[in-house]
């Protein structure tokens, strides 16, 4: 078994194609490398996670050092011990995208349609924002020209079927830009709570915007780009 050098979940030997991402798996001997940051294998540039022991590329790894061996002496030594929250540090890219744009991040704001256990970045948020704000004008002519042909065949649909497209496209747009909201207050690292100033009159968005606008904290590091797991 490996790992995706995209996803990091398990794949077999001979996978081409992630089943997962879909993400090419790229040979490092093929391409530009680097060496993994754990296990210190060759794989290529652009992996975010070592197709050799799996680890996350946005991590860096330490390893503990054995003290060496010395001659016992009437000085006692007190060594100092590693705490959990010194043994790695942690390094995030800004965004989940390698490449941000308009349709890679929108994808991925609408994939992580029902997740806020992560971050989202600033790159990737206002492109995804941009991308379902674009795609609210195509289906409302999409559902313009269905509300055209139903007029054309039983008018006495038209009505009850506006408005049960209409709310289930605008439920699908809240939700999406909701969850990524709070998904972007968890990259400034702010209280997730604060989503609910959005229900503030003008005020609340007002401040959306600027929280929005914040830039990358990374000082707790409590969530990163890949889905929070809670225990069971």
């Amino acid at each position: 078994m490996k790992y995706c050098q995209r996803c990091g979940r398990k794949v077999t030997e001979q996978t081409q194609n992630c089943p997962h991402c879909g993400i090419k798996q790229e040979n490092p001997t093929e391409v530009e490398s680097k060496h993994c940051k754990k296990c210190d294998q060759l794989i290529p540039v652009n992996a975010n996670y070592c197709s050799h022991c799996g680890a996350d590329q946005a991590f860096f790894y330490y390893e503990q050092s054995k003290p060496e061996k010395t001659e016992p002496t009437t000085q006692t030594v007190i060594e100092p011990k590693m705490t959990k929250s010194s043994e790695q540090t942690v390094a995030l890219p800004k965004n989940e995208s390698i490449h941000p744009g308009l349709i890679v991040s929108t994808k991925l704001m609408i994939h992580d349609l029902f997740s806020i256990s992560k971050r989202i970045g600033r790159a990737d948020y206002w492109w995804g924002f941009l991308g379902l704000n674009l795609m609210s004008v195509a289906a409302g002519i999409i559902i313009g020209v269905i509300l055209s042909l139903t007029q054309m065949f039983d008018p006495s649909l038209t009505d009850s079927l506006y408005r049960l497209l209409l709310s289930g496209w605008l439920a699908f747009i809240y939700i999406t830009i909701t969850t990524a909201q709070v998904r972007r207050l968890h990259d400034c690292e702010w209280s997730a709570w604060l989503i609910f100033a959005k229900f503030i009159f003008v005020v609340g968005d007002v401040f959306i915007i600027y929280a929005m606008l914040q830039p990358q904290a990374t000082a707790k590091a409590k969530y990163t780009f890949q889905e929070k797991k809670h225990p069971n």
